[in-house]
């Protein structure tokens, strides 16, 4: 299946508190799996940045 790049837009939470907005680019070959891509980036970015909670996106826009 040919991929397709999709950009995005997730509300990221660390659970306690609403962290703001994140923004980019995926390439994926389903929204399904884009939408599981955006929310381990997202996990990782908190980790990235020492969070003490795991971030989570809470809203995923794809366009």
């Amino acid at each position: 299946m040919p991929q397709k790049t999709y950009r995005w837009t997730a509300q990221v939470s660390d659970g306690k508190y609403d962290d703001g907005e994140s923004a980019g680019t995926v390439r994926a070959s389903s929204e399904a799996e884009a939408r599981r891509l955006v929310a381990d980036w997202v996990r990782q970015d908190g980790v990235r940045k020492g969070s003490r909670r795991p971030w989570t996106a809470t809203h995923i826009e794809l366009t």
